[in-house]
């Protein structure tokens, strides 16, 4: 995955990436003088780190307010920070969610498609718990079918003989 930061000596290297028709992009517009970008700006690092280490083909950037005019792909917002998810450069979905690290990553992962791997193994492995609590229950029930058996056949015997 490649992390930018789209300032002026990579500004035309940006456009002709994002323009791509198959090019997957997640960005965050922020202003300098906005208090809740200041915040996602902090933030924000922690999630470069993440997805820095993986592999992929997505791109995560990260573009100011006076950069904005030199983009050529969708970059029309209403408000300040905005983070939307940009496929061949028009905007296919915006971030309306919390603004917390894990919330922001299952974003990434979902509109970039990393995470699809890690949650088969996850649902392999459940898949492989609840067989074992099946059997653990089914021969509980057994036990129990069995136990009531024998306390019906205990109880006409001692019917019977009186």
């Amino acid at each position: 995955m490649k992390i930018i930061e789209v300032n002026d000596s990579n500004v035309e290297e940006v456009n002709e990436m994002m323009n791509n028709p198959s090019q997957k992009a997640v960005i965050k517009i922020t202003a300098d003088w906005c208090g809740h970008c200041k915040e996602l700006n902090k933030k924000w690092p922690l999630l470069e780190g993440m997805f820095g280490k993986t592999g992929g083909s997505g791109i995560l950037a990260s573009i100011s307010e006076p950069m904005m005019e030199k983009c050529k792909f969708d970059t029309d917002i209403m408000g300040f920070p905005s983070i939307r998810f940009l496929k061949g450069g028009k905007k296919k979905k915006e971030y309306s969610g919390k603004r917390e690290v894990k919330d922001l990553a299952k974003f990434i992962n979902k509109s970039l498609g990393k995470c699809r791997k890690k949650t088969r193994r996850k649902k392999s492995k459940q898949k492989k718990r609840n067989k074992k609590l099946k059997k653990k229950r089914n021969k509980t029930k057994k036990n129990k079918k069995k136990s009531r058996n024998d306390m019906r056949e205990r109880f006409f015997r001692m019917i019977s003989l009186k």
